[in-house]
């Protein structure tokens, strides 16, 4: 099982949130690897003890599986803590075979940590999701 790293996320503003989304991961080379966004600075991105909006983009489809999507914590960006559920399938109802957007509020309620990252398909509850899919993560905030 392998961590894929998702690129560096790019900063818009629509109806006074601040939206981050990462620019589109490659496809994994296994199908059962992990893909995290970059760290989320909380001391430049606001994001501790809030309920936000996230999710991913799946830009080029996976395979007909339902995937996890959690978050992590970090004292120092590199350490990361195991993963906390933001939802146990992303695709809600549907599947990760069908491109588009799936959104999912982020709950981070008494949560406080110098850096946060997004998981999809974390190693604890990995699925097959396919070699071809890729994605891209999202939160808002205000």
């Amino acid at each position: 099982m392998a961590l894929l790293a998702a690129q560096a996320f790019a900063s818009s503003t629509t109806a006074g949130y601040t939206v981050q989304t990462s620019a589109t991961s490659g496809p994994v080379s296994s199908g059962a690897d992990s893909i995290v966004s970059q760290p989320i600075d909380t001391s430049l991105r606001p994001v501790e003890n809030k309920k936000i909006v996230t999710g991913i983009v799946v830009v080029v489809a996976f395979a007909d599986v339902a995937a996890y999507l959690g978050y992590q914590i970090s004292h120092d960006g590199t350490n990361w803590s195991p993963s906390s559920t933001i939802s146990t399938d992303v695709a809600t109802g549907t599947t990760l075979n069908v491109t588009g957007t799936y959104v999912h509020q982020w709950d981070l309620t008494d949560v406080y940590a110098p850096y946060i990252r997004l998981v999809f398909n974390q190693a604890e509850n990995a699925v097959t999701v396919d070699t071809s899919g890729t994605m891209k993560f999202f939160f808002a905030y205000k």
